[in-house]
């Protein structure tokens, strides 16, 4: 372990950013069943994986993230206040509360806008990439999904593309054993990183519950792209250690098996390997924890202040010149 002694600060600040995700997760998940939100994809158990990862990339690099990717968002620096904003929709939200809840985009972090439907973020990847390539830019592109799209024909497209074009695309899938509440085992035969062999790719897989080792062969695997050019197929194995969503009740179709503070939580493992290290100590981690609360609070507190948009906002950023027909139904609704 001797290998990250030199990155002391940069793995304690992927901690951090692993307890910051954690708490606004369980902040926004009891908001939810108090009636203060309205929805939220919970992203407990994932934190290593995303965290791990984007400690291997650059400002330059373009994301295309999924729905749970809050942690990754968090560690590239987008505010805490960015996130609850548009969970709630209000005036200060980026899209205007025009995005259902955990569908985020922060333009000035390179994220874009997240999509409903699983894995149609992939093909965008590709173009992205492709277009980096054209014009000669720099930067590599992520896309990061579930185990469950790897079912989509939209999975098949941008790998089968990517690969003949020698695209720099960093495919990430995050597989948390379970697509809602199908397990991983009917979702595949085949291990996922093993598909990539079928479009010419690289692919590897990796504990996704570990934050240093996921750092590690992400590192490895994204610099390899920005020399080399081509794709790489990333399988980080953890689990998804919440429901699906605040709107499901995953005690009908599985075990809790991974609890929080067990031996198989990121963070908690996390903990174990940094104390080795002699990175940090009890008091520290109570401390990091401590602090990211009464962040995570008076933020919550703050943002939940804010009014919602108002109307005349919706014919905003839709048409670039107005007609009688927009006009009229201005109208009726101001």
């Amino acid at each position: 372990m001797r290998k990250y002694m030199d990155e002391k600060e940069k793995i304690i600040n992927a901690y951090k950013a692993m307890v910051l995700s954690r708490t606004l997760d369980k902040k926004i998940v009891m908001s939810q069943r108090q009636g203060r939100v309205g929805f939220y994809t919970p992203t407990m158990g994932q934190e290593a994986t995303q965290v791990g990862l984007s400690m291997a990339l650059e400002d330059q690099d373009i994301l295309f993230e999924y729905y749970r990717d809050v942690p990754l968002m968090l560690h590239r620096g987008v505010d805490p206040g960015t996130i609850i904003d548009q969970i709630m929709g209000n005036s200060s939200d980026k899209e205007k509360g025009r995005q259902m809840p955990s569908h985020y985009t922060a333009r000035d972090h390179n994220f874009m806008s997240v999509q409903s439907p699983v894995a149609t973020n992939l093909p965008l990847a590709v173009g992205a990439a492709y277009s980096i390539r054209y014009f000669k830019r720099d930067g590599i592109v992520l896309a990061t999904f579930g185990d469950g799209s790897t079912s989509t024909p939209d999975f098949h497209a941008a790998l089968n593309i990517a690969a003949d074009f020698d695209l720099p695309v960093v495919f990430l899938c995050e597989n948390n054993k379970w697509a809602i509440s199908l397990p991983v085992e009917k979702q595949t035969r085949a291990e996922i990183w093993k598909k990539a062999d079928a479009y010419g790719m690289r692919g590897v897989k990796v504990d996704g519950n570990d934050l240093l080792e996921m750092y590690k062969v992400s590192k490895e695997e994204i610099d390899r792209v920005r020399v080399d050019g081509k794709p790489v197929l990333i399988e980080a194995v953890s689990y998804r250690m919440g429901p699906h969503s605040t709107s499901d009740d995953p005690s009908k179709y599985r075990a809790d098996d991974v609890k929080e503070g067990s031996d198989k939580d990121p963070i908690v493992i996390a903990e174990r390997k940094l104390k080795m290290l002699n990175y940090i100590d009890d008091q520290t981690i109570e401390k990091i924890k401590t602090d990211a609360k009464e962040r995570i609070d008076r933020i919550f507190d703050e943002r939940e202040k804010i009014a919602p948009p108002a109307p005349e906002t919706m014919f905003q950023d839709v048409y670039e010149n107005s007609n009688w027909i927009i006009d009229e139904e201005r109208g009726e609704i101001l």
